[in-house]
């Protein structure tokens, strides 16, 4: 199991830019580099919203709830990046 890494260009007014890191044990974590904010979910409180000028992806977990704001590009590999990460560990927990 290997815990892929991006870095993408939210679509907000300040176009900041956001670090995240898929691992494959369901975990989702992104942080936004210019303001330090970090955020956090498991792979199933996850949600893609498409808008008409991008894609938002949210989360709620536990109390908190956050959303950024993807390129529609960026979004479709993130989302095809967790889905092959879950996948993965559906195997790895099937083999053993």
């Amino acid at each position: 199991m290997i815990t892929v890494h991006r870095n993408y260009q939210l679509q907000d007014a300040n176009h900041f830019h956001a670090h995240v890191e898929i691992n494959p044990i369901g975990q989702l974590d992104v942080d936004i580099i210019e303001n330090k904010q970090h955020h956090q979910a498991e792979f199933e409180e996850l949600k893609f919203e498409k808008t008409s000028k991008h894609t938002r992806l949210c989360a709620t977990h536990g109390k908190q709830r956050w959303q950024v704001a993807l390129d529609d590009k960026d979004a479709k590999e993130l989302d095809r990046l967790i889905r092959e990460a879950n996948e993965e560990f559906e195997t790895l927990m099937r083999d053993l």
